[in-house]
């Protein structure tokens, strides 16, 4: 028994060393993929069993078959890269031999795509055909396609986005727009970014946004710089002067302060207009103020002496603004009730229009919001009573006259002991019957609309 242990024991170490050691080779060692991924095929040549070993990266590639025994096939696969970088990775093919091995390794890169971004469309809320955005803001929804990760940012600090950043794909992406912090109006733009390790894009487009947002007395207001170079409100003021409150008493002629005018009854038989203490109504159409309470001063502040004084004075506009002046409405329409303030260069005077004037129709395309919204009528400083006016028979069309308040003097007239009797500014008048919109004189006890003219 002894000689026979002996022997196998001699037979197994000969066996043992008789194995020989391991022998590995690839036939590649570095696989280059693009963006895509795919397929490639390794050769293996081995002389005993050998399996593969992968990194922690193994989850965008695969290798198949793990284990093999002899000369044999690996094949690696990769999936396409969507990530923004490129993408790497090395594995080992190991083969044993009783106790000895041998590692071969191959390494994997993949490049990724190179960024690319398309706006599908642009979506205004409100709409807007020239893509100029409201003054009090809104919604802009945004969609686009991505090919990799894309950020997405707005030089406004105060434009907030619902997405800033994602991969690859069709994305909508929400900007709320407040109401424009800037009077002269601004560019909002937004930077569209895909960009990768291989490369990629930035791409810009926005809207402007409309200024001429102005904050007073509790109210918002717009207005719009015309052609005469000069920012003009384009609504009535809604401003209550401190201690006062409006009147609907057509002959209150001493208060200075009605509510607004619409129309009461307007047939081919009839036309009258009344006042209105609805809220809409007031927002639509302003205040009546007589142009003592709109120069800034107290009815029966006006004397002869201080009539000329309140040229061009801010009176209740806001601070930096001032209520018009004749040069102010000549270089607007270029014309007056006096035939010599004609200025044919004036932006919106028509020279067609009824022999050239002031035209309401320009005015409109340009954004003033050119109407008529009546008047109290009051014709001088002895009148207790007083009438209302803007309707018309023959203008089936709504409120037909009125005026905005100007503070330029035409003509101050006096009693027989030299006392006030009547101060007439030049106003704005619209007819609308006849598409005008002219300088006219204003009885300054008249209750009218007010807008203001920033100053330059």
């Amino acid at each position: 028994m002894k000689n026979f242990l002996a022997f196998l024991t001699v037979g197994l170490a000969l066996l043992t060393a008789c194995q020989p050691d391991p022998v590995l080779s690839l036939s590649k060692t570095d696989l280059e993929f693009d963006d895509q991924g795919g397929s490639q095929t390794i050769m293996v040549t081995a002389n005993n069993e050998w399996h593969v070993l992968v990194d922690d990266s193994g989850d965008f590639y695969s290798v198949s078959p793990m284990d093999g025994a002899g000369d044999g096939m690996i094949t690696v696969t990769l999936k396409p890269n969507e990530t923004s970088s490129t993408r790497s990775a090395r594995v080992a093919v190991v083969c044993t031999s009783h106790d000895r091995s041998m590692t071969q390794t191959f390494s994997l890169r993949q490049t990724c795509p190179v960024g690319h971004v398309h706006i599908e469309s642009l979506e205004y809320n409100p709409p807007r055909e020239n893509k100029v955005f409201d003054a009090e803001g809104g919604l802009i929804i945004i969609e686009f396609t991505a090919n990799a990760a894309w950020t997405l940012t707005c030089n406004q600090s105060d434009v907030t986005l619902d997405q800033t950043s994602g991969s690859k794909g069709t994305f909508i992406a929400t900007a709320i727009v407040p109401a424009c912090p800037d009077f002269e109006g601004r560019t909002i733009k937004f930077t569209l970014t895909c960009l990768t390790s291989a490369g990629g894009v930035s791409e810009d487009f926005g809207t402007a946004q409309a200024g001429g947002l102005v904050t007073y007395g509790g109210e918002i207001y717009h207005a719009v710089k015309m052609d005469d170079g000069k920012w003009w409100m384009t609504e009535n003021l809604r401003y209550v002067p401190a201690g006062m409150t409006p009147s609907s008493d057509k002959n209150a002629v001493t208060n200075g302060f009605w509510y607004p005018l619409v129309i009461d009854e307007l047939t081919a038989d009839k036309a009258t207009v009344k006042f209105s203490t609805a809220a809409e109504d007031i927002l639509a159409n302003g205040y009546l103020y007589s142009t003592e309470v709109a120069l800034g001063v107290k009815p029966g502040d006006i004397t002869v002496e201080n009539a000329a004084s309140f040229e061009g004075v801010q009176g209740i506009c806001p601070e930096g603004w001032h209520i018009p002046t004749k040069a102010d409405i000549i270089a607007l329409v270029g014309k007056t009730a006096d035939k010599n303030d004609t200025n044919p260069n004036a932006p919106y005077f028509d020279v067609e229009l009824n022999g050239g004037n002031g035209s309401a129709a320009l005015l409109n395309a340009a954004g003033f919001n050119a109407g008529a919204w009546g008047a109290v009528s009051v014709s001088n400083a002895a009148a207790t009573t007083g009438t209302t006016m803007g309707a018309i028979k023959a203008y089936q069309g709504g409120m037909n006259t009125g005026y905005l308040a100007g503070s330029t003097v035409h003509q101050v007239t006096t009693n027989d002991d030299g006392s006030l009797k009547n101060v007439q500014f030049v106003a704005l008048m619209p007819n609308m019957n006849t598409g005008t919109y002219n300088g006219a004189w204003n009885n300054y006890r008249n209750g009218v609309s007010v807008r203001c003219v920033k100053n330059n």
